[in-house]
């Protein structure tokens, strides 16, 4: 089971994979883990390289959606569904289908395990210096904050980079709502939706993680925020994060890629959510991003700023997918 955080299912499932984009990354995995058939349930990950892999496969792809929508970016789908995904699920464990070879299955186990292992030792030891290498890095900052919320905490994610990093690199047992606008707009109404999850009234921590874009875009959202008990992370990269993977932040001059793609507002963003009067944390240490965690859950909204490099944040990605693929190719067989 490839179970992306919004999904719900990244619980103690025994054959649940959380870090499949890295894992796919790697041809020799691809094609080791190759299946008969794929049964798609809701909505697909925002992973391009899960994607891609799908596409490739040729296989008999059933996709469930209890609205009949086709929900296949990739157009794949070999059958399309409008079902009850639990219902179509108890069906088959009715129709006792025969279970999978029990050697592909420990494939895919076993380098689940091998890249949860990485992404563990790099990302979730004691809190780094902040002059240490890959120190309060982007992907630390999404993992760190699903294993530090409160039982039962809503996050909704902004899309771009935060609902990939949560989606790549979160840890694979979550006790938190994941939640996100993503299908329905992009970075429309991101605050909006965090104030909104966090009045639902039943004692739920509602939080937010959102880049500097999504935060500016919706930042007048503060103006109602009185009495709303929501923290709201902003990873301030100073722009769009995700164009630093895409070509042309190579292939054009810097100069202009900050005009056509990183797009930076050259606007304080804890300076603006001081304006709305809202609590306001700057943080530039893993220590201080953990203290500044403490106001989840309490009165009032809060917003707690990390300043991080976009294209520094590009190596960190290489280097922690690297490190998977050096893993996964130890543990599959030859």
């Amino acid at each position: 089971m490839l179970a992306d955080p919004r999904s719900g299912l990244r619980t103690k499932a025994p054959n649940l994979v959380a870090a499949a984009d890295s894992i796919l990354r790697w041809p020799r995995a691809a094609e080791a883990l190759h299946p008969e058939v794929v049964l798609r349930l809701g909505a697909p990950w925002a992973s391009k390289v899960l994607g891609q892999w799908l596409g490739s496969l040729g296989a008999d792809d059933v996709l469930v959606d209890p609205y009949g929508s086709w929900l296949d970016p990739h157009r794949t789908a070999t059958l399309v569904v409008a079902a009850d995904p639990v219902e179509v699920a108890r069906g088959l464990l009715d129709l006792r289908v025969e279970a999978a070879q029990p050697s592909w299955t420990s494939r895919w186990r076993s380098v689940a395990a091998a890249a949860d292992a990485v992404f563990a030792d790099a990302l979730d030891g004691p809190p780094r210096a902040a002059d240490a290498a890959d120190a309060l890095s982007e992907p630390w900052i999404a993992r760190s904050l699903l294993r530090h919320l409160p039982h039962a905490s809503r996050l909704v994610v902004a899309s771009s980079m935060p609902i990939r990093d949560v989606e790549w690199f979160a840890p694979p047992l979550l006790s938190v709502e994941v939640h996100a606008n993503r299908g329905a707009n992009g970075i429309d109404g991101v605050v909006s939706t965090v104030l909104g999850v966090a009045g639902a009234g039943d004692g739920s921590a509602g939080v937010g993680l959102l880049g500097d874009l999504a935060f500016l875009h919706d930042a007048g959202a503060l103006a109602s925020a009185a009495g709303r008990p929501a923290t709201i992370v902003v990873v301030d990269n100073g722009g769009g994060g995700i164009f630093e993977f895409l070509p042309q932040a190579t292939s054009l001059t810097r100069e202009r890629f900050e005009l056509l793609f990183g797009t930076p507002q050259g606007v304080d963003v804890a300076a603006v959510a001081r304006g709305y009067g809202v609590g306001v944390a700057e943080v530039a240490s893993e220590a201080g991003f953990l203290d500044a965690l403490s106001v989840v859950g309490t009165t009032g909204t809060h917003v707690i700023v990390v300043r991080t490099d976009r294209q520094a944040n590009v190596g960190v990605h290489d280097r922690l997918n690297a490190a998977v693929a050096h893993a996964v190719e130890a543990v599959l067989p030859r």
